[in-house]
């Protein structure tokens, strides 16, 4: 239930970021097509909440977001992230891959992506079993969050994310589901590839 509420504030904030930015267009003057490419680099602290286990873990967010191509204030990006968290019970780590779109109001650009990869956890106490410890385990994650950039300079940015996971340690014939809660602060660094990457409006 909770998971099924936050996907629908998820959407909904992704319908009125879309909304906003495509009736700001006009008074903006911004070109249709901004650029034919960029590149956005990002590295984050992020504070992980694991769930089922009552302590939480400080780790890192790292990736990357390739735009292709603008349209007005929205630009879709392919995103790539990688997550590090170790923690007292609990170590988490993902490689995920999914899109992402950003919408762009002059200095702060919004942001909402969903992303799927591979998870690894390995267990500060694994449990013994006849056949031998069970210290870590592997999954398909599916994630998703919301965010937005505070462009400083037209390149350097401060960034601020909210990620859930979904893990299903259980496989095939089993479900052992849980929703570690992200919560990530860092920078922002932006290429430009062609003409200037977005404008400081008047």
């Amino acid at each position: 239930m909770r998971i099924n509420k936050l996907s629908a504030a998820m959407g909904a904030v992704f319908i009125l970021v879309c909304g906003l930015a495509c009736s700001t267009t006009s008074a903006q003057e911004i070109p249709t097509q901004q650029q034919s490419a960029s590149l956005q680099l990002f590295g984050l602290y992020s504070y992980v909440q694991p769930h089922y286990y009552p302590s939480s873990s400080n780790g890192i967010s790292l990736g990357a977001d390739l735009n292709l191509r603008s349209y007005y204030n929205l630009h879709p990006s392919l995103e790539l992230r990688a997550v590090f968290a170790p923690g007292p019970d609990v170590t988490e780590k993902t490689y995920s891959i999914g899109p992402r779109i950003e919408a762009d109001f002059s200095r702060l650009h919004p942001y909402i992506y969903a992303l799927v990869g591979k998870g690894t956890i390995t267990f500060a106490h694994p449990v013994i079993y006849p056949s031998g410890p069970y210290s870590h385990d592997d999954s398909m994650v599916f994630s998703g969050g919301i965010g937005a950039n505070y462009m400083v300079t037209p390149r350097f940015g401060i960034r601020g994310d909210v990620m859930v996971q979904r893990w299903n340690l259980g496989g095939k014939t089993t479900t052992i589901i849980f929703y570690p809660h992200l919560y990530s602060v860092g920078v922002d660094y932006r290429f430009d590839f062609n003409q200037p990457l977005f404008h400081h409006h008047r």
